[in-house]
């Protein structure tokens, strides 16, 4: 699995403009991956929130080694504050295993065959623990500490995503399940900056 750090340069209009527009992100992000990427391959990516501008980072997970260099846009030396680092990384857990983590996602519940956002702070929670319990890990709210991000929007704003960030503590209790939430994202909205699960690893 290869993780990639972006630095992304808000004095760049074109850059402005990903960044306001997920689906458009999410199309530059893609060039620099094969256009024939396995079925099962999943990049994940987020943004973090802005601390010292004018960069912003974004992070992206993929099972194939990205080659930003040859991607159109984030090849000019203006898009990007500093050259993109990227490492590759051997996921080595155990059970029980405690782990800080962060993950911006977007909670939602299916009524009526359509997905409707959640907003209610103990529904956040319980959604969180619902999706740990899927994905082989579970969380003490008083060890979680969740940030209403607000909007995302795409498509010229035609399309909206309500987003959480939840920072806090996990632990491992089933290791095939939690490798697969690690790859394959957590929720909703995957391709459009949510669902990506961080957590520390080793070297």
């Amino acid at each position: 699995m290869f993780l990639s750090q972006l630095l992304v340069n808000l004095r760049h209009r074109p850059a402005r403009r990903d960044l306001s527009d997920r689906y458009e992100l999410h199309r530059t992000l893609l060039r620099a991956f094969p256009a024939d990427l396995p079925a099962e391959e999943r990049v994940l990516f987020r943004v973090e929130q802005a601390q010292k501008k004018p960069c912003v980072t974004i992070l992206v997970q993929s099972q194939t080694l990205p080659d930003w260099a040859d991607a159109k846009q984030l090849s000019d030396p203006r898009y990007l504050c500093n050259a993109p680092a990227v490492r590759g990384v051997e996921p080595q857990f155990s059970k029980e295993q405690r782990l800080p983590f962060r993950l911006q996602a977007n909670p939602t519940v299916k009524r009526d065959g359509k997905r409707h956002a959640i907003y209610a702070d103990d529904e956040l929670t319980r959604w969180l623990q619902r999706k740990g319990e899927a994905n082989g890990f579970v969380v003490d709210a008083l060890d979680v500490r969740s940030v209403k991000l607000g909007k995302l929007h795409g498509k010229g704003r035609k399309q909206t995503w309500h987003v959480v960030q939840y920072d806090g503590i996990l632990q491992i209790r089933e290791l095939a399940a939690f490798s697969n939430g690690l790859r394959n994202g957590i929720g909703s909205a995957k391709a459009f900056g949510c669902g990506l699960l961080s957590v520390p690893y080793p070297g």
